[in-house]
Order: C-alpha cells, then structure tokens, then sequence
C-alpha cells in the first residue's frame, strides 16, 4: 500500500529548529489513523490520572504537529498505525521506568519482554510497573504475527533486544565517544531502524549493506544528540539515579559550562547533519542506483528531520508538564491541542 500524501512544512519561523534536513509530513491524511492508535495504546498502557497518562497526553499536544505525522512521511498507508503503537509503547515505558531505580528497571524490563515470548502467555504476572503495557505488548504481538510475514518475526526479535538492552547500563559516560553507543542504545535505534525499514516495505536485507549502515548510524547520532539538546532543560530538573543526557557528558569532558556545552552539542549535531547528506548524495548517484536502497535512507531523512522539528518545537521539552495540571484525553481523543 502506497503511503499517505505528504507536504513541506515550512521550519522558517521556527528559530529554534536549526536543522537543515527538509521537513514533510503526512498528518493532514494520516492524523485519523494514528490518532485510533494513539488511543489504544494510551488507554491500554496507562490508568486514569496516572502521571504516565499525563505525559503521554502531554506529549501530543504539539501545535507544530504530530510527532508520527512529522516522522513517518515515506511510511506505508497500512502499516503507520503499527509504528505508532510500537513507538508510543516505547515512549510509555520510559515514562514508566525513569524513576525506578536502576535495579528495579533492569527487572521490570525482564517481565515486559515476556510479552514477545508465547511460552509466557499464561504467565499473567505484571511486576510493579508494567502489568498493562505487558498485556498490551501480548496482544500486539499477537496481531503481528498473524500479519504472516518473515521480516514482522525478525522485528520482534530486535524488539525483545532492544528491551533487554535498553536500560541495562549504569555507568557514568566520561566522553561523548563512550556515550553515543549507549545513547543508541536507550533510544531503540536498532529496533526504530528495522521497524522503518519495515513500515515502507522495503526489504531488510538492504540494511546489511555497508552504505545503509553507515548512513544508519550518522541519522543515530543525529536523532539521539538532538533530543539531548532539547530535552535537557526538562532532564536536568528531574530526580532519577541516572540523567543520561550528552550536555553533562560534554560539560566532564571538556571542563565547560552548560552553555558552552549545549553549544558545543549543537556543533557535533551540525557536522553529523554535513556528514549525512555527503554520504546521501553519494548514495543517489551511484552509476548502479538501488532504488531501495535510496528510498531507504530517504526515508530515514525524512525521520530524522520531522523528529528534530517535533522536539525543538514540542511543549514537552520547552514548557515542563506540570503535575498538578494534568490533562486528559476526552471521548473524541483530542490530543493534538496546547495545554
């Protein structure tokens, strides 16, 4: 199935989006599909009133657009709900488990993973933390797998990876070489690469290829330093035994101030952005083109860039939620509004 239409936004008078990716989005045709799977997986996921349902409400209140609409652009019509699913799923878990302690996390993560393994299905045990999303997860794969498809096998696998991986490190990062790996990591790069590469259908052998992986890891930097840049403001006010963010990393490393870090973050981001699109030309005008191959990295472009649009203009990083404001989904789901 083909995917939805799409349309340049125009980044001009967002002053703080300094990317220089182009920006497009399939929202004004697609926001009823992901709205339906935003709603099941929020109202599957969390509780009512619950501060994971806060943030999650709270994170699709973007005016700019939707995160999903921004990201998915080269994402096929009947497979984008899947994506949001699985992509909001992830973002719930975090919610959920970057206030436990590390320990904690590592064991809540072991019982979620359970989901994606039908030798636990009568195991109904939900730990502390995540007995909804397991069930969730349970189901979805469920619905997955009767897809029939070889390639949604494999993404489970990277998908139980990714969960066993995600939050299994506590270390303190001394340089921001020893940090990106881990940054890739807690972001599910893996797993968000695969499900891409799956959502436009598009075979994923053409990830083994040498140019798909590099190119693959240049958009990893560039996704996960960009949400650091963003985000910070919000991290640097939350209590957790563990801010995984590159301004800190940056500020040890290098003896600088916050200001001086996030400037010097900004610069990295920059050069992996020149980096990228070197190597994204290379790539569209080799003698033998392969189309899915193109099509590939296009679209991983087009995530980068509606992504880092998404987080320098979502209220989340630049308005924290306040607790005690909370606000809720209605009947109709309206959650693309401001609060």
């Amino acid at each position: 199935m083909a995917p939805f239409p799409v349309y340049p936004v125009d980044t001009g008078s967002v002053s703080s989006y300094f990317s220089s990716f182009p920006v497009r989005s399939c929202e004004f045709s697609a926001l009823p599909t992901i709205q339906k799977a935003l709603d099941e997986t929020i109202y599957s996921c969390t509780t009512p009133g619950s501060r994971e349902r806060k943030k999650a409400v709270y994170r699709h209140s973007n005016p700019a657009g939707n995160i999903f609409g921004l990201s998915l652009a080269l994402c096929e019509a009947d497979r984008i709900s899947y994506v949001v699913k699985l992509i909001e799923f992830l973002c719930i878990v975090d919610d959920a488990m970057e206030d436990l302690p590390f320990e904690e996390a590592c064991i809540e993560h072991s019982i979620l993973r359970q989901a994606l393994h039908e030798s636990y299905d009568d195991d109904r045990y939900g730990g502390q933390a995540v007995d909804l999303m397991k069930n969730f997860l349970r189901e979805l794969r469920k619905e997955l797998v009767s897809l029939g498809d070889l390639s949604t096998s494999l993404l489970l696998k990277t998908l139980d990876t990714s969960l066993r991986d995600r939050d299994s490190d506590d270390s303190e990062f001394t340089t921001l070489a020893e940090y990106i790996p881990y940054r890739k990591t807690n972001f599910d790069y893996d797993f968000v690469c695969q499900l891409l590469c799956w959502a436009m259908n598009i075979p994923l052998a053409v990830q083994n290829d040498p140019l798909a992986r590099a190119y693959e890891h240049i958009i990893g930097v560039i996704v996960g330093l960009s949400n650091d840049y963003f985000s910070w403001e919000m991290e640097r006010q939350q209590t957790t035994d563990r801010v995984r963010n590159a301004v800190p990393v940056l500020m040890k490393e290098h003896s600088v101030s916050e200001v001086q870090a996030k400037l010097m973050l900004k610069e990295v981001i920059v050069e992996e952005e020149r980096k990228a699109r070197k190597l994204k030309s290379d790539i569209t005008s080799q003698s033998v083109k392969d189309e899915d191959l193109a099509r590939y990295v296009s679209g991983m472009e087009l995530f980068a860039a509606g992504y880092s649009f998404w987080c320098a203009t979502c209220p989340r990083y630049h308005r924290p939620q306040k607790e005690e404001n909370p606000v809720e989904l209605n009947a109709e789901f309206s959650i693309a509004v401001e609060v």
